[in-house]
């Protein structure tokens, strides 16, 4: 993977010779940081996609110098599927219980979750080193709530479902820093189409260690971390059909293992955005959001726990889908300022094996650019 993207940066080199020294700039810069972080780890999640996508949507790329965001992102995830099907909290556990004996020698558990409510803060920077180089960097803040049932039989074979909320999970999660590259530009000063390549890496700030009471690590997918580098690959195309700005975005998130040996899966998102601007300061729009997400790899087993947990399995881990976005963006008169509000909505899920998947996304964010 990263002789691939070598290979991939000195072909555009090769390509653009007019922009050979910002761009020796951007590789030499992206190839640091990527090697001094491998030389550590091997390479970890959720919804890094969605932060990008709006830091190369909104106007914080536009700043001409700095720019600021402030990102509030609420998730809430309540449907069971198994694979593109829709299935209840307690037909999965009555699955699971027809499995086992009437009566054992010992006690039997298996947890599901009932809802998780995953909420994250992050602030966005910017700095414009040129007219086309630009570096970007995110710090978030994550809080997890997560709800469970509990199917317990005894060794007489009684039944017992209990309902519990898990202890919140917060820290702060996995920063990035990626440089982006505005390879094609038809007006500088007010472009109507526009190329951007990003590259960047995803540094282990956050935690993934985060234990329950019991002394088990929490749920993978609960940590505010990964533990793992993890390189970034992007490109922006912009286009405007004056008055309507078409927008795509394709990000590929290359994951590596973690130091606990967790390794979520490889990541592409796709996402095709529309904005019209009915007024001077109001742009409502809309998004399609392609995921693909493989399975991951918990190469040393110290989060799977399969038999007891619907969540600690590897198996249950992998997903494609497609959502729909309604937006709508609002400029501060006379000021370098906007609000961004979003509201996401899957309308396709298709999972490996059995997993919770989210039902809806809010997001809003203020930005700032100098």
């Amino acid at each position: 993977m990263i002789y691939g993207g070598f290979v991939f940066s000195f072909y555009l080199i090769c390509m653009f010779p007019k922009e050979i020294y910002e761009m020796r700039i951007f590789i030499t810069i992206f190839l640091f940081l990527l090697f001094t972080g491998s030389v550590v780890y091997a390479h970890g999640e959720c919804c890094l996609s969605k932060s990008l996508l709006e830091a190369t949507t909104s106007d914080i790329t536009t700043a001409s110098n700095f720019g600021l965001s402030l990102q509030y992102e609420y998730t809430n995830m309540k449907t069971i599927r198994d694979g593109t099907s829709k299935i209840s909290h307690n037909t999965v556990l009555d699955n699971v219980a027809a499995e086992w004996p009437a009566m054992s020698m010992e006690s039997k558990s298996f947890a599901i979750p009932t809802r998780m409510i995953m909420q994250k803060y992050t602030v966005l920077g910017t700095y414009s080193a040129t007219e086309r180089l630009q570096f970007l960097a995110t710090v978030p803040y994550v809080i997890n709530d997560m709800y469970m049932r509990h199917l317990m039989r005894s060794p007489m074979g009684m039944d017992m479902r209990m309902d519990m909320k898990m202890d919140t999970v917060e820290g702060l999660g996995d920063m990035i820093l990626m440089g982006l590259y505005k390879l094609y530009m038809d007006n500088p000063d007010s472009p109507t189409k526009k190329l951007t390549l990003g590259l960047g890496l995803k540094p282990p700030t956050g935690k993934n260690d985060e234990e329950t009471a019991s002394g088990n690590l929490v749920h993978a997918m609960m940590q505010p971390g990964t533990g793992s580098w993890d390189p970034l690959f992007l490109v922006n195309y912009m286009h405007t059909f004056f008055p309507v700005v078409f927008q795509t975005n394709l990000l590929y998130h290359a994951t590596t293992e973690g130091d606990e040996g967790y390794e979520f899966g490889d990541k592409v998102s796709l996402d095709l955005i529309a904005r019209y601007p009915v007024t001077g300061y109001v742009s409502p729009g809309i998004e399609l959001n392609g995921l693909y997400s493989a399975q991951d790899k918990d190469h040393d087993g110290k989060y799977s726990r399969p038999e007891s947990s619907l969540l600690d399995n590897p198996d249950n881990t992998g997903i494609v889908s497609l959502a729909v976005s309604p937006s709508v963006q609002v400029k501060i008169p006379k000021t370098g300022g906007s609000i961004d509000l979003k509201f996401q909505k899957p309308i396709y899920q298709h999972v490996r094996g059995v997993q919770q998947v989210a039902d809806w996304s809010a997001i809003a964010s203020v930005v700032w650019a100098f």
